[in-house]
């Protein structure tokens, strides 16, 4: 079952383990990043920290909408995106999603702040609104227990 689509620029973390996978019961991480899916260093260190009983896979959005419906009927999965741009990639290319939890995106110098984790350049803004118009909530959670917030209230 699909049970969290999130962003996230930090990818894959310890909150994202201890948290969102415990509560719930996550048993498999799709990684949707072509950078990361590039790089095996980093998928080595994220590896090394995911706990036993979670399965870790990387892939870019060609092979996410290749394999997660498939993986939904076995596993509990939470994908996960480092970037609006391979979400809305993703849902264009026939990949369903209801819900879009965007946990944290970093402070750069172009970015425009949103929330307290949430900093966003008018690209990555324009995305998100772009995906909103495919009838997708889009939510703003750190933690699974906290309240939900509306992104576009925030816009």
């Amino acid at each position: 079952m699909l049970k969290i689509v999130r962003l996230d620029d930090r990818l894959v973390h310890g909150q994202l383990f201890n948290n969102w996978c415990t509560y719930e019961n996550i048993t498999e991480i799709l990684v949707v990043n072509k950078e990361i899916n590039n790089n095996d260093i980093r998928k080595t260190f994220i590896n090394i920290s995911a706990p036993e009983n979670i399965n870790v896979v990387f892939c870019d959005v060609k092979k996410a909408l290749e394999i997660y419906e498939k993986e939904c009927k076995y596993e509990n999965v939470l994908i996960i995106f480092g970037n609006p741009f391979e979400i809305l990639e993703f849902i264009e290319n026939g990949g369903k999603i209801k819900s879009l939890n965007i946990g944290g995106m970093s402070y750069r110098k172009d970015k425009k702040r949103i929330s307290t984790t949430l900093y966003v350049n008018e690209a990555e803004l324009q995305a998100l609104k772009k995906i909103a118009g495919y009838d997708i909530e889009l939510e703003i959670r750190i933690l699974p227990t906290d309240k939900k917030i509306n992104f576009l209230k925030l816009c």
